[in-house]
């Protein structure tokens, strides 16, 4: 068993991987958002947090934050996590579903440590992911409060999966209008460190709430393959899943709720 997995998972994987797997997929179609609490295993999560301290100087040696992408984070604990074998089997047995299969080179960690002034770039960045499934690993999260926290929203699944040009065009506009992301129903998340989170990155609309530029907040996303990324390779995907986006085109019922 890989070091990083806490030691309650182990019986779970060894003995009912499958419905592990099920669990997870079902979570995220159902809710936009699957959640495994503490499967980080406490030493490790400390190993991740000690080199948080370390790549942070790196991170803003140009005065700017610059995220730690792919081989910025090679020979460190993201690393490890993101190109495990277990990891990169349980992406592809979540994405499945899709007729959808990762190779490691379609793997990309990032490492966003937002701190300061300099940190508030990502506020409030509201986007669509460019990839299949995120897999967000925080490492250090502000203390939950009534506002400054870095909350996660995200308007989970609005849009399937497609490598049509004019769709994804036509959803990011869509997404830009203010209303909309009002009448569509969201959620805001406080991340817990220690904790893993699962979204179809290419299909939610997301990013961070306010943030205090006295907190430190530090989470590594795991990015898995995307649909474009699949036709720049000449890999037309016909997507499988009956899974059914709750449209920005269509108004939800509800508010957006924290």
């Amino acid at each position: 068993m890989q070091r990083f997995i806490n030691d309650c998972y182990h019986e779970e994987i060894r003995n009912d991987y499958a419905g592990l797997v099920r669990r997870i997929r079902t979570q995220i179609d159902e809710t936009g958002l699957a959640v495994l609490d503490d499967f980080i295993h406490p030493d490790f999560l400390a190993t991740l947090r000690a080199a948080v301290d370390q790549l942070t100087p790196v991170s803003y040696a140009s005065g700017k934050r610059k995220p730690l992408v792919g081989t910025d984070l090679k020979d460190t604990p993201f690393y490890e996590v993101t190109f495990s074998d277990f990891v990169i089997q349980l992406a592809n047995d979540i994405l499945d579903a899709f007729n959808i299969h990762v190779e490691a080179a379609d793997i990309h960690p990032v490492l966003g440590i937002l701190v300061g002034e300099q940190g508030q770039d990502a506020v409030k960045g509201w986007h669509f992911d460019a990839t299949y499934l995120t897999m967000a690993m925080p490492i250090v999260m502000p203390p939950p409060s009534s506002g400054g926290d870095g909350k996660f929203r995200i308007w989970p699944n609005v849009r399937p999966f497609s490598q049509s040009g004019w769709k994804n065009r036509l959803y990011w506009n869509l997404a830009k209008i203010a209303l909309l992301r009002r009448i569509v129903k969201s959620r805001a998340i406080n991340f817990v460190p220690g904790n893993l989170y699962f979204f179809y990155g290419f299909r939610s609309y997301h990013g961070t709430e306010e943030l205090d530029t006295n907190q430190v907040r530090a989470n590594c996303l795991m990015n898995f393959g995307g649909p474009f990324f699949d036709l720049q390779k000449g890999n037309v995907v016909r997507y499988t899943s009956k899974a059914t986006p709750a449209k920005f085109s269509r108004a939800a019922s509800t508010q957006p709720q924290s």
